[in-house]
């Protein structure tokens, strides 16, 4: 069960997927000159969650559970991420 949203706001790059989708839980800041993602502090349905979170381009999302564990993005996601931004 989801507990926490994270957002890693340098890693995020603003392409406002999230806060469009599910803005109960997400909403645009202003960074500098850049938009970016974060929390509203709010959770929503888990199924709209996962989809956002694993839809992000970045992986820039987070989903924790009581325990502290991230459910999302899993480390074989993160994997995959990094491989296709090698060059």
């Amino acid at each position: 069960m989801i507990a926490k949203i994270d957002v890693d706001i340098p890693t995020c790059i603003g392409c406002g997927t999230c806060w469009v989708v599910c803005p109960d839980a997400f909403r645009e800041v202003e960074v500098g000159e850049e938009y970016k993602a974060a929390t509203t502090g709010r959770l929503a349905p888990e199924k709209v969650l996962r989809e956002v979170a694993e839809g992000c381009p970045s992986l820039s999302i987070s989903l924790i559970d009581d325990a502290g564990a991230v459910l999302c993005p899993t480390e074989a996601q993160r994997e995959e991420l990094r491989k296709r931004l090698q060059w």
